[in-house]
Formats: structure tokens, sequence, C-alpha cells
């Protein structure tokens, strides 16, 4: 035997150790811990071995197999689109103030989708109208009366943002699973407004929609510091005495500084103060609630009315980060987070032109706080501090929850659950049963089938197709990947092939002792000859692969990757170990004839 034969030994046996040693993880996640604890990272982290590798190189079962949550969320793409109007109609009239054009108010028809500008000086709105429809070519004239254009969102644009509103949801919705730490998540488009999650291994749907289906938008609007049309209400159409509901003129004993300035509303049922107060805003503002926290911060004890400006001036689009953290000194937990460079730059302008004004930070059109503007905020980096109440570690679980769901980011739109349900692990553990039986089963006949045909060189082949099949579930393991129903297929498929090239490198060596040559001739040109034909069926294959796994979703992946790691694993095994065998048993034993 030459040297390059030891060397290739010492790569297959360095392959197959390596193998074994990717599944050990997976060993004591399956047969060693609780079925309840098999997706506990921590705990199989604690029971593997020092020498093992981590727990993240475990085998991943897909929903199929191992049950889950099944949810299908619809995303308001109407919403969407109002919001966007909003949002260029204030962007429209900073614009014209930017390029000097003149000076104009902007109003806008979240309905219609219509966005009405008035110039202060009439004469200047005729070079204002020409620049603006060539800057913002998503709006097209509705009308001019005047001083006063209304431009409408084109209808090109209404369906491209539709659709550009689910593709956001759809990413942000990702980003937050991965962010949670759910392995194996699929997300795919439903439809024309509604997104299908499977989260394989979670039995907690409620915090699935708390994660998954909270918009999480975050905005910093001016609080009115003279809110008058609470007395004024409060006045003219007293609340029903049942309600709860208070006017407070005065600054409250126990106001810790999150209280609105005076005079506003108190309520203990949050659905009768929204409801009271509901459509009666002055124009250009906007009524929201802000919670009053019980002493262990599990509910709502009573709820204020804060007046803010209906302008959103900076939303937390522009967030890069934010973190959960906790105050040693007075237990407070606060949630942390920094802007990119236009957000940095919007906050600093808010800030600097409000001093000494209250700033409510909203999130989900609910205020969390309102501080008081101190100084101007350079840098882009803030706060949310959510008190010191209640019990430390569940305050900072609720902010960690938080901070989770603003990195990840904002949806463009509110999604409401359309269908949720478990998937019971029962059904996983009977299709697992039948897979691995239909797998064990089909082994076994080309195993049988391999040893009556081929004889000796079938036994080597069935060696390799043993270590074919361990190479292909250490693949798995090693790119973390997901074993699915599909991916068995996808396994059992590989067998086959794996087979079949063994097929053609015995039936080439057939053909060359039946010319004549001797047997270490016949191999070594039968292995020689068959190389190409294998190499080309393999690589056509493996192409075939890569296009399932980039343009399949969910299942279609699944299969694509036992598919692609599969047909590594056979030209490994049919090319190398076999060789290596045969060549053993001929050369090193100077056989003069080949069982096969």
């Amino acid at each position: 035997m030459d040297r390059t034969w030891y060397t290739r030994l010492a790569i297959v046996l360095l392959v197959a150790l390596g193998c074994l040693w990717l599944l050990v993880p997976s060993y004591y996640s399956f047969f060693v811990l609780d079925r309840a604890d098999r997706n506990n990272m921590k705990k199989l982290d604690e029971v593997l071995p020092a020498w093992s590798p981590g727990a993240k190189y475990r085998l991943s079962l897909g929903l199929d197999l191992q049950g889950g949550i099944h949810m299908v969320m619809r995303v308001d793409t109407r919403t969407a689109l109002m919001k966007r109007a909003e949002r260029r109609a204030l962007q429209m009239a900073s614009w014209v103030t930017t390029k000097k054009l003149g000076e104009v108010s902007s109003s806008t028809d979240p309905e219609k989708l219509l966005v009405t500008l008035t110039a202060k000086d009439p004469a200047t709105m005729d070079a204002i109208e020409k620049e603006l429809l060539v800057t913002f070519e998503d709006f097209t004239k509705e009308s001019r009366n005047g001083a006063a254009l209304v431009l409408r969102l084109n209808d090109a644009q209404v369906d491209y943002f539709m659709n550009e509103a689910v593709d956001q949801a759809m990413l942000v919705i990702r980003k937050r699973i991965d962010k949670w730490g759910v392995a194996e998540v699929d997300v795919r488009r439903l439809g024309s407004d509604s997104i299908q999650i499977s989260l394989p291994g979670q039995s907690d749907p409620e915090q699935a929609k708390e994660l998954i289906g909270t918009t999480a938008q975050l905005e910093f609007r001016l609080v009115d510091e003279n809110p008058e049309i609470f007395k004024t209400l409060h006045e003219s159409t007293p609340p029903d005495a049942a309600s709860g509901i208070t006017l407070v003129a005065g600054r409250l004993p126990d106001d810790d500084g999150s209280a609105p300035p005076v005079p506003f509303l108190v309520g203990t049922d949050r659905e009768a103060l929204a409801a009271y107060v509901k459509g009666k805003a002055p124009e250009g503002k906007q009524i929201l609630l802000h919670c009053v926290e019980s002493e262990n911060g599990k509910s709502c004890v009573k709820y204020y009315t804060f007046l803010v400006g209906k302008d959103v001036p900076l939303t937390g689009d522009s967030l890069t980060g934010a973190d959960a953290t906790q105050n040693p000194q007075d237990n407070s937990v606060q949630v942390n987070f920094q802007f990119d460079a236009q957000g940095a730059a919007d906050l600093d302008n808010l800030t600097g032109s409000n001093v000494n004004k209250r700033m409510a930070i909203v999130l989900d059109e609910n205020v969390v706080m309102a501080p008081t503007i101190q100084e101007r905020i350079s840098g882009g980096s803030g706060r949310i501090t959510l008190g010191r109440r209640g019990n430390v570690q569940e305050r900072l679980k609720e902010a960690q929850m938080l901070a989770l769901a603003l990195k990840a980011g904002a949806l463009p739109a509110p999604v409401t659950t359309g269908e949720i349900r478990q998937v019971g692990a029962s059904l996983g553990d009977e299709l697992i049963k039948k897979g691995a039986l239909a797998a064990v089963v089909g082994l076994l006949l080309v195993v049988l089938f391999m040893a009556i045909y081929y004889r000796l060189s079938g036994l080597i082949a069935d060696v390799a197709l043993i270590l074919n099949g361990a190479l292909i579930f250490g693949g798995l393991a090693l790119f973390g990947a997901t074993l699915t129903l599909p991916g068995i297929a996808g396994f059992v498929l590989t067998l086959g092939i794996a087979v079949d090239a063994n097929v053609l490198i015995n039936e080439r060596v057939r053909e060359e002792l039946l010319a004549g040559k001797s047997a270490r001739t016949a191999v070594d040109a039968g292995y020689d000859r068959a190389f190409w034909t294998i190499f080309d069926a393999h690589v056509t294959t493996l192409i075939a692969g890569f296009i399932l796994m980039s343009t399949g979703t969910g299942p279609i992946r699944g299969f694509a990757t036992s598919l692609i790691i599969g047909i590594i694993a056979s030209l490994f095994t049919s090319i190398v170990v076999t060789r290596l065998i045969t060549t053993w048993v001929v050369h090193g034993r100077n056989a003069q004839t080949v069982s096969i």
C-alpha cells in the first residue's frame, strides 16, 4: 500500500469520527433529556459531556415532527398607507422650507390618501407645485385652489406600498423571532395581506402573539401644556357617575412626575375613559392614555389622559439598538435605545427647539412617559424608564421583551391574529415513527440487494451507505439545519443516489474484468472511468438542490437541505470510501479476483 492510501484512510476516519462527534448533542437531546426539555438549550448544555460540541449543533425537528404553533397574521395595509400619507405630508412641508420656496402648512385626508398643502403666500404656490411634483413622484395633482394644492397618492404607489407593507412585516417578524431564540421558524406570505408563521417546539400561543403581533410603534410627540379641553369636556358633558371618570384640576399628592399637565381626566376603566374622550380632541391634537401600574406592576390601577400633538416629528423607524438594564441603586428598570444618523439629527432638532417642554414617549398609542426636555439631546441615545414598582425580575423581563420588540424593528402597520393553533406533539411522534420506519426499511432492502447481487463489492458499498447516512445527519447538525418530513424524504432519496453511484462503479469493474484485465487493473480502470459519470450526475442534482434552496420555503427548503448534504456525502463515500476499501482488498491482499 502506498503512502496516499494511508492519507486517504486518515481523512475517512477523521470525517467519520467528526460526524459521530457532531451527533452527540442530538443523542443527548433525543435519548437523555425529557421530551419537555428537548428544546431547552440551557439544560442540554448542562448534561452534555465536556468534550462534546455545544447544544447549538443538535439536530432540530420541524413543526411537522415535534409539534408547535401555527399562526396566520393579517397586516392592516390600509393603515400603512394612511400613515405613509401623513408622513409624506410632513416631509413635503419640511422640504419646501428647506428649499426656501416659501412656507406651507400641511393636512391630510388619510381615508382618501390626500395631502393638502396651503401656502402662506399664494404667490409662491406656482413654484412650490412645480418642484413638488418633480420631487415627490409618488403623488399626483388632484386639484389646485389658489394657495391650496391637493395631492393624491397614485394608484401604482398604492399597490407598491401595500406589498411593501406585507414584505416589511415579514422581515420584522423574522427578526423578532430570531432574537427571541426560536429556531427553524417558517415565515411565508399568504395571499395579498396575510403572513403564515410556524414555530416548532413552542407551546405558549399567547407569548407568541405578544411578541409577534405587537406593533411596537415607538413615537415621540410634544405634550400640550394647557389641556383646557378636558375641563371643558367634563363641564359640558359630565361623565356617567358609574364610569369612575373624574377631573383633576391640581397637582396630585402622590405624583411621581408621570402625571400629565393639569387639568386632566383620570379613570379606572380604560375602555370607558377611551370611549368618553373619543373624537373630542381639538384639530391637530390627539388624546392618548397613560397606565398607572399597581404596586406589583402586573395591572393598571388607573389611567390618565394626555393631550399631544397629532403630528409625529420622530418615530422609532430609525432605531438601531435597544437593551434593558437595571439601576442597582433604586431598582428602576429602563430600556436604552440608540438612533441612526438621521434619527439622531431629528432627535437633536426636536429637543433643541423644545427645551423645557414635555415630550411624550408613545408606544402603540399609549404614553409610556412624558419627561420634560431639560436640554438638547445630541448623539442619538435615549431611554425609557419603566419605574421601580413591582417585582424587579418581572419588571426586567418586561423591559427585555420591550427592548426585543424595539430592537427587531417596528411593524409598518398593525397586525391581527387571523388564526392560531397548537400542533400536537403526538402527531409529530407518529410522523417520526413512520418516517424512520420507511427510511430503515428502504435502507435494509438496499443493503440486502447490494450484498446478494454484488457480493463482497456489495458489502463494501453497504458500509459506505451506512457511513453516508451518518455523514448526512452530521452535516445537518453542523449547519444547524432542520429535519422535517420532506427532509426525511430527501435523506431516503440520497441513499438511492449513493447506491446508484456504486452500481455504476461495480458494473464498470465487471466490464473491465470481462475484457480480460487483471483484478487490480480492472478496479483502477473501473473507478477512473466511472468518476466523471458519477461527478456529472451528482453536480447536476446538486445544482437542482441549490435552486430549490434559494427559491423554496418551508418544507421545500428542508428537502433541499437534506438533498444537498446527501449528494456531497454520496460523492465522498462512492469515490473515496469504497475505493479505499476495495483498494485494500485487491491491492493490499494481492487478490487475483474481485468478488463482484
